[in-house]
């Protein structure tokens, strides 16, 4: 083994033995441990002495992370530990989706990877149909983790800065037919679950909103809900119980679970399982088109729309972001005005 000495705290550069593509090595001493072994962190493989040597100069200017060969797995790992105890439920399984996608890559290491890689990610799952949403939540993802990775020094460059997702497509809301749900109405009781499609559809919820209900979350005797999420606007918001689904409500309040909606054992559901296990099999039972969850919450908008209710009230109880400033600012007069709203559909 050929080492080349340097000045105390510049590091060391040697050859390995036998024949390697990058056979010198550069390293630097980051310490020792408790029986006073010294402790090393390797800069870099090269061809050439001087690569070696130049990277070693260039790590005092520019220090090389001792993370620097992390992989797109441990950094998602390290990185979600901290991030998902600080946000909803609902926002963790929306970037655990996201990164399923993203996983493709996961033994990569981080540093290794470019705008191409993770573009190839949204592009296939463009072509195969799957929601904006959800390339957005990819992307989201992704730039948190380069955000990430920026703050400890494993690379100089987001590169997720440079993708790209399709041009939005305006396309008209899917809502469900009166006959429809004419037909939902009739049938619950008889096909399981399908009371949980009729509580979106008077209430406008979104299907993470409605899971992320608990008792707490109710006023049965004055008939109120407070929840909501994803918006400053949508964020404890009021929402009157119709009465065509109080008794649905009821049903479920007394089941006393860990959410309002929950399985038998009182457990909670993701939304994820409940949209697929759940609510679209209701549908296939009865026959009715397997609109997504959203097109309950088009539906309601459009029911009171028909009902002549003003736009500033139909906003205010789906929580759309247009109510931002003033959302949470309730007086009495307001809910009364919402109960009187919501019961003209």
């Amino acid at each position: 083994m050929f080492i080349i000495r340097l000045p105390n705290g510049h590091g060391t550069v040697y050859k390995l033995s036998g024949k390697r593509r990058k056979p010198w090595i550069a390293r630097i001493t980051t310490g020792w441990d408790a029986e006073g072994k010294q402790l090393f962190q390797t800069i870099g493989y090269f061809k050439e002495k001087t690569e070696a040597l130049d990277a070693l100069t260039l790590h005092r200017v520019n220090p090389v992370s001792p993370k620097s060969n992390i992989t797109l797995k441990e950094l998602y790992d390290e990185w979600s530990i901290a991030k998902y105890e600080y946000i909803s439920k609902s926002t963790v399984d929306g970037y655990k989706a996201a990164w399923k996608y993203l996983s493709k890559f996961e033994n990569a290491k981080f540093k290794e990877l470019r705008t191409s890689h993770i573009q190839s990610v949204i592009d296939g799952y463009y072509k195969s149909k799957m929601s904006r949403s959800s390339l957005e939540k990819i992307k989201a993802v992704a730039t948190m983790l380069y955000s990430y990775a920026l703050e400890n020094d494993i690379v100089n460059k987001s590169y997720a800065e440079f993708l790209r997702l399709p041009k939005s497509e305006k396309e008209e809301k899917e809502i469900f037919t009166d006959l429809e749900i004419q037909k939902i109405e009739k049938n619950v009781g008889e096909v399981e679950w399908l009371d949980t499609v009729l509580i979106l559809i008077y209430s406008g919820m979104r299907i993470s909103e409605l899971l992320e209900l608990t008792k707490f979350s109710l006023d049965m005797d004055k008939q109120l809900i407070t929840g909501g999420v994803k918006t400053d606007a949508g964020k404890n918001r009021v929402i009157p119980i119709h009465p065509k689904i109080f008794p649905l409500i009821k049903k479920w309040y007394d089941k006393n679970g860990e959410r309002l909606i929950c399985t038998d054992e009182g457990k909670s559901l993701s939304v994820d399982y409940f949209r697929r296990k759940k609510y679209y099999i209701a549908l296939e039972k009865i026959g009715v088109r397997k609109l997504s969850p959203h097109a309950c919450r088009h539906t309601f908008a459009s029911l009171m729309a028909k009902a002549g209710v003003d736009t500033l009230y139909i906003q205010k109880i789906i929580g759309h972001e247009d109510y931002a400033t003033t959302a949470n600012l309730y007086t009495h007069t307001d809910v009364d005005e919402l109960k009187k709203a919501i019961g003209k559909i």
